[in-house]
């Protein structure tokens, strides 16, 4: 009698999906990272506030954006690049906590909560383990230094699938992985992506098969298998889906007296979650990608103004971290993009940016839109050069027309704009104006069906206390803000991050007293 044999993954995986709603990502936690040694999970909202003293790890928590983009697309040894333009952690041994052995990243993307565990080896770093963790259903796969899956657990279940292989993406954020198919050429094979095997169910499969004794033909045994589905759930979920197919009366008369305790069940729970564990976490890894390459960056230290600028004859997609090229990037507007950028600038800020090229140079203007009066950008004061990328930013990614045109991607995108220090060099009402420029950008995210989130490293009370009174007055929601308030020394629950909430009033609990003091 010829044995059952699943459909295959890759036909049925088309017509379900893993994730059944648009998920994005809640919150990030990050353990033995330079001197955090645990953050807690750290709610991401529209608005996210990084705030602590000198060397807290503000700034490490917030260059995990960049640092994790700045590796896709790029030729890399291990899974993250340590060092580029717009981020330097070094290496993994310069990176890591002193003491520690490893780097933890967890990510909340709903229904999934999902950790990566970083190692050193010999030669490079890689990803000894990552876990998947839906309600009371976990699946973790273990990965030795040559890129091999040793285990997949599920649940505590050991499967030692040594067919499976992985090899280093550079493309993603996580390894990508294989199927080892045997060929009939001895001690040959090929590698068939994971997605588009069916090696994985067939451990479900045999299991139906033997639940009945063997009874019921492969045909329907796979029908049985097609009809509990491919979606993941937890084990109450996943009871009842078996228990929903009624049809053969041998199948359900088996299941039907089974509850989330009962052996059979866990044994076939386990291994209908094997069948799916790799291109759950294929699908996750698509998702962290595009979250990533979603996230513009801003240093703290910005490039001074000029008075000239060499023109350059490039297409700019985006600003550099530092600003460097943002004259040749409001030059390269098209009239209508540069009529959409003043009329923004002068409602928000009452001035504006204007180009003029001339003798194969570009010189850049600021404009007071009351007076008229222009001023060359290298004469306006120092604060304004550095507060310009910001804004020119903001700009763009609220921008339908811009993002479309310049990223190439769904303008209902999700966008991380991290800004380190955006208060530098400016008066405090500036700094006060630029935190409603967040909030107004914000909502207009909100409008444009843009997920924007803002992160914002900054030691600046007027920003603070401006988000607040804007929650105080009903033109903020307190939902829409995470701070997080962090610390050289862990707090009670063995943190290095303490999180503070705004009230009704504006007014911020579990905040210390005393904190912008000078004693």
């Amino acid at each position: 009698r010829d044995q059952p044999r699943s459909r295959g993954l890759g036909d049925v995986y088309k017509r379900q999906a893993i994730f059944e709603k648009k998920y994005y990502m809640d919150s990030i936690r990050i353990k033995n990272l330079h001197c955090l040694a645990d953050t807690g999970a750290i709610p991401l909202k529209p608005i996210n506030i990084l705030v602590g003293a000198n060397s807290s790890g503000k700034s490490s928590f917030l260059r995990v954006f960049p640092l994790l983009k700045q590796g896709l697309n790029t030729n890399k040894r291990g899974p993250i690049l340590w060092l580029s333009e717009d981020v330097d952690f070094g290496d993994f041994k310069t990176a890591v906590k002193r003491g520690e052995k490893n780097i933890e990243l967890q990510f909340d993307i709903p229904p999934f909560n999902v950790t990566i565990n970083i190692v050193d080896s010999n030669t490079s770093d890689y990803i000894n383990d990552v876990t998947v963790v839906l309600d009371d259903q976990t699946i973790r796969l273990v990965i030795n230094n040559k890129g091999e899956v040793d285990n997949i657990i599920i649940n505590e279940e050991i499967f030692c699938k040594n067919i499976v292989c992985t090899s280093e993406s550079r493309t993603n954020i996580l390894p990508s992985f294989y199927i080892k198919e045997s060929l009939d050429v001895a001690n040959d094979y090929r590698l068939t992506r994971i997605r588009h095997s069916m090696l994985l169910d067939d451990d479900a499969i045999n299991f139906i098969d033997g639940i009945v004794s063997h009874k019921l033909s492969p045909n329907t045994i796979s029908n049985i298998r097609e009809k509990i589905g491919f979606v993941v759930k937890n084990k109450a979920q996943m009871l009842q889906q078996i228990k929903r197919i009624t049809k053969p009366v041998t199948w359900h008369a088996i299941v039907d007296t089974w509850s989330v305790s009962d052996k059979d069940f866990i044994s076939l729970n386990n291994r209908l979650l094997l069948s799916v564990a790799l291109p759950i976490i294929d699908e996750i890894n698509n998702r962290l990608t595009r979250y990533f390459r979603g996230v513009s960056y801003v240093g703290p230290i910005r490039a001074t103004a000029e008075r000239y600028y060499r023109r350059q004859n490039l297409a700019l997609s985006s600003i550099d971290s530092r600003g460097i090229n943002l004259p040749m990037f409001i030059n390269d507007l098209n009239e209508m993009e540069k009529r959409d950028l003043k009329d923004w600038m002068i409602k928000y800020f009452d001035f504006y940016l204007l180009t003029d090229y001339s003798g194969g140079h570009i010189a850049i203007s600021l404009v007071n839109s009351i007076t008229g009066e222009k001023t060359n950008l290298a004469d306006s004061g120092f604060g304004f050069s550095q507060i310009m990328p910001i804004i020119v930013i903001l700009w763009t990614l609220t921008s339908k027309r811009t993002f479309r045109r310049r990223t190439g991607h769904r303008f209902n995108d999700i966008c991380y704009y991290v800004i380190e220090q955006p208060e530098l060099h400016l008066h405090p009402a500036f700094q006060a104006k630029l935190a409603d420029v967040f909030i107004s950008v914000v909502k207009l995210a909100k409008e444009n069906d843009l997920e924007l989130k803002l992160i914002l490293e900054t030691h600046s009370e007027s920003i603070i206390n401006r988000i607040g009174r804007r929650i105080s007055e009903q033109k903020f929601s307190k939902e829409d803000v995470t701070v997080a308030l962090f610390e050289n020394v862990l707090n009670k629950d063995q943190k290095n991050v303490t999180l503070a909430e705004f009230d009704d009033d504006g007014l911020l609990d579990n905040w210390p007293i005393g904190f912008f003091n000078a004693d």
